[in-house]
């Protein structure tokens, strides 16, 4: 069941004419409440950030690596970011808890036990940066917390170590190296898609196309991907490629393929010079993710205003 009421679409395989989906828009207002919390973290979490530590461990930069798919991170031990991670910690927890309130009992019980020492924060990163949901389960039965919370209350506060790290580092990220579907600099998927102003001259030809970047969930780096591939599966059959475009606000689209089922959301940022918060649109655009799932396709990256149940 949708959070939101049936958006009207302009529904294209590229390269054909646009034809017409379904009708109504969504108010504002459905697409606004969902999105206000999500907005209000990512605030927080960026102000968080820009008050850590920095420089917490040195990238050994190997264009060869790179060029083969090895992410700057893949090499560091997580250890390293326990310290930022209790810094980050004892900020962030509590201004989770005011602004998911549902969630104020276990960010403050979360936030008293990281106070005890660094043990319990090496636990969770290593978790966290080995996948290991078992460990969440175990960690999140020993300290009475649900599990799920626990590795959403995790991922914050590695993103806000990640977005005090990620700009000193992401220069070495060379888009003309990486066109991966993954991040370059922390490994994570990408959360949304923006289409911004083509500057190289080379390429005047899709200048007003733009290029297509990939916004990175965890540590919200920008890196540049072929426009007319999926993320997902690497489709690049133009006629197994579907643009979904919501009526009245052509700046928003659904990149949707049919080859693995697999959608992302991308906005139009070319020829706009409106500033904008890339960590915010993605729940802001949730209307969209509604949209997608409803017509049976899956995001490439899990997010928690795309999980939409019944």
């Amino acid at each position: 069941m949708s959070l939101f009421p049936e958006v009207a679409f302009m529904r294209m395989r590229i390269p054909h004419a646009p034809q017409l989906d379904v009708p109504d828009m969504p108010p504002a207002a459905e697409a606004q409440a969902l999105a206000e919390p999500f907005v209000a973290l990512a605030r927080v979490r960026r102000e968080i950030a820009a008050g850590l530590p920095q420089g917490l461990f040195e990238v050994a930069y190997d264009p060869e690596r790179l060029a083969a798919g090895e992410t700057l991170l893949a090499n560091v031990d997580p250890a390293v970011l326990v310290p930022g991670f209790l810094a980050a910690a004892e900020k962030l927890l509590p201004a989770m808890g005011n602004i998911f309130p549902a969630l104020s009992r276990e960010t403050a019980a979360l936030g008293q036990l990281l106070a005890q020492g660094p043990r319990l924060a090496g636990a969770l990163v290593a978790a966290f940066f080995t996948d290991a949901a078992e460990d969440f389960l175990t960690l999140g039965m020993e300290l009475g917390l649900r599990p799920e919370t626990l590795l959403f209350l995790t991922q914050e506060i590695v993103a806000t170590v990640l977005r005090a790290e990620a700009a000193r580092i992401a220069a070495l990220a060379d888009d003309a190296l990486w066109r991966k579907n993954h991040c370059p600099v922390c490994g994570s998927g990408p959360d949304l898609g923006l289409l911004k102003e083509q500057s190289e001259p080379t390429e005047f030809l899709i200048a007003k196309a733009g290029r297509l970047l990939l916004h990175c969930l965890l540590c919200g780096h920008l890196w540049r991907f072929p426009r007319l591939v999926c993320p997902s599966c690497g489709e690049g059959d133009h006629e197994k490629l579907e643009l979904f475009v919501p009526e009245g606000r052509q700046r928003e689209r659904i990149h949707a393929c049919h080859t693995c089922r697999r959608y992302f959301v991308v906005t139009n940022r070319v020829d706009s010079d409106l500033a904008f918060d890339p960590d915010s649109l993605g729940p802001a655009l949730a209307y969209l993710d509604a949209a997608a799932r409803e017509r049976g396709y899956e995001p490439i990256c899990a997010t928690p205003w795309n999980q939409f149940e019944a």
